[in-house]
């Protein structure tokens, strides 16, 4: 069996007979040249390192250098009697060969895009990862005396129309809301968002979040819903690209964030936008700040193939129908100002104009027909409040006019023009105790008591008794439906104390252990102030028509991670009697 040789610089190498084996040593280049060759390092790298290495020889060294390199140099290899020999090579060499090696390699990972040492890729600086988990426990707690008459027109419109006409033979009445027995549950919320900066004044967003359905103003999954314990659905919850092209100047393009300063008595905390928006906001003297946003937003669009399949008819009724697109377009603009140390206030006003929105009466449309020409003016979402009406002009079957069906859809009975002024005063005594006092006025300019009052299905006033049609008799009389009492006002007023005021609330917050808010609200919001499809989904059961107290509070028990409870007690303004108090509890951490 041969045996393994060292051969050191300075020594000869030993053998079996040492007389036998010549003296080797280690020739650097040749060294460099064996690590191209196994691929450790590239071609340019090796002249780099041999360049750098290459020092003049000193005067008090030629002559020992001389002398070595007079000698035979160690070569490795196997000797005719089978011995291995492996030249040596001294650790200063091998310490100076790998900081050589680093620093090259260092090198060509900063200039191709690698990690330096201890360093991420510079692109994935410019990625941010952020999101936030919710478990919620929920109760909805209702008045026993509650009317049980509230027609579910969201359904109705979501699903196939309702047959009007009760003496049809096999007639069906229509989905009613809950409005007497208790439910609870236990709710869960998840979003997940990366955002990206493309270049100092280019960045992008998207998320996506949990959800029911395609809400736009929920992203809350029931736990056991429809499929008991079965997996749950993720959204596209956002995905926008923000310009920036001067400081304090944005413009959002897509689905993105409220960019507008207002409250739930609008939009509701968990709402997104669709479409395009330009913001504003700057300093224009000590203390004071303006601000503004304009945008145009898509509402709804209709379907490209959007009409009947029937054959054409003397009311010409059948074939594609005009478009029935739907817009919101709106303008804001504010100021803030610090009057004092630790005091400010900011006040601003806006205009909410919704294109389209209004229900249309549809051309005269057969009892058989299975589309008419203004279905798509029904609200695509919408959840209890606003003032509704029929809108399909259906021509009854002339063998049977009594019996004949009146498949109806419904559409907002008003329009919708809005006038909003919203305030806040804060005093931040400390870093753990500041006082917010803010409040809102919103008025619907779009609306028309006359015309609206013709054709309310809903919010209507106590039943009249009015003469019997029907009979001579003056003394006969017969029950009718109250006049409208719908309204346009709206108004809200809201205090909060605590170290961080907005605490699960609207808006971005962070939080420390110990940070914490209190705060008590009253809210009067009548049936056609606002959309109600948009509105605040927690109070009542969503929408509009209602007023009440909600008085709550949360805390910090660990690095933005919060406990929260809050009570709701709110009843409808118009129509029926229909009270509901609701009990939320939330536990929830961001990042």
């Amino acid at each position: 069996m041969a045996t393994l040789a060292l051969a050191a610089t300075a020594r000869p190498a030993w053998a079996q007979d040492q007389s036998a084996v010549p003296a080797t040593t280690v020739d650097p280049r040749l060294l460099v040249e064996q690590l191209v060759a196994e691929g450790v390092i590239t071609r340019e790298q090796a002249d780099r390192m041999i360049a750098r290495a290459t020092v003049p020889v000193q005067p008090h060294l030629a002559q020992g250098q001389a002398a070595q390199t007079a000698q035979a140099p160690i070569q490795g290899g196997v000797t005719a009697d089978g011995t291995q020999i492996v030249p040596y090579v001294p650790k200063v060499v091998r310490e100076q060969i790998v900081a050589q090696v680093r620093e090259e390699l260092g090198q060509q990972a900063q200039a191709q895009g690698w990690a330096r040492p201890g360093e991420t890729p510079e692109w994935t600086r410019r990625i941010q990862l952020y999101g936030d988990v919710r478990m919620r426990g929920e109760g909805r707690f209702y008045d026993k005396s509650n009317a049980d008459i509230f027609t579910d027109y969201g359904a109705i419109n979501q699903g196939e129309p309702q047959n009007i006409n009760d003496a049809t033979p096999g007639w069906i009445a229509p989905a009613f809301v809950n409005s007497r027995e208790d439910r609870q549950r236990f709710r869960l919320r998840a979003r997940l968002g990366v955002h990206a900066r493309i270049a100092d004044w280019v960045s992008a967003d998207i998320r996506v979040a949990t959800g029911n359905d395609s809400s736009p103003i929920s992203t809350n999954q029931t736990l056991g819903a429809e499929t008991g314990t079965g997996k749950y659905q993720l959204w596209l919850d956002r995905a926008s690209i923000r310009l920036t092209p001067v400081s304090g100047v944005n413009l959002d393009f897509g689905r993105f964030a409220n960019p507008f300063w207002t409250s739930d008595l609008i939009f509701d905390n968990d709402m997104n936008f669709d479409g395009v928006a330009v913001s504003a906001n700057g300093e224009v003297s000590g203390g004071l700040r303006l601000f503004g946003t304009a945008g145009a937003f898509p509402v709804f669009n209709t379907d490209l193939n959007f009409g009947s399949r029937n054959a054409p008819v003397e009311s010409a009724s059948s074939g594609a129908y005009k478009s029935q697109d739907k817009y919101l377009l709106a303008a804001q603009a504010g100021f803030e100002v610090m009057p004092a140390d630790g005091v400010s206030a900011r006040l601003s006003g806006a205009y909410f104009r919704y294109a389209n929105v209004e229900g249309k009466r549809s051309a005269p449309c057969q009892f058989y027909e299975l589309v008419c020409s203004t279905d798509a003016t029904r609200p695509a979402f919408q959840q209890f409040g606003n003032t509704m009406f029929p809108i399909r002009n259906i021509v009854a079957d002339p063998l049977n006019p009594i019996t004949s069906p009146e498949n109806q859809y419904f559409g907002l009975a008003s329009r919708f023009e809005l006038l909003h002024v919203r305030g806040s005063v804060d005093y931040r005594a400390s870093d753990r105790f500041a006082v917010r006092l803010e409040g809102d006025y919103v008025r619907n300019l779009g609306w028309d008591r006359s015309v609206i009052a013709t054709r309310a299905v809903n919010n209507l006033g106590p039943d009249m008794q009015v003469p019997n049609p029907n009979t001579p008799d003056p003394n006969d009389t017969m029950s009718a439906p109250g006049a409208y009492a719908g309204g346009n006002i709206s108004w809200q007023g809201r205090l909060s104390v605590g170290s961080v005021l907005n605490l699960n609330g609207q808006g971005d917050w962070t939080a420390k252990r110990g940070d914490w808010n209190a705060f008590v609200a009253y809210r009067h919001l009548e049936s056609d102030a606002v959309i109600d499809a948009f509105a605040d989904s927690d109070f009542h059961i969503g929408g509009t028509n209602v007023k009440g107290w909600q008085i709550g509070g949360n805390y910090a028990f660990a690095p933005n991670t919060i406990l929260g409870a809050r009570w709701l007690s709110a009843e409808e303004i118009a129509d029926a009697p229909f009270s509901l108090d609701r009990l939320f509890v939330d536990i929830m951490t961001r990042f």
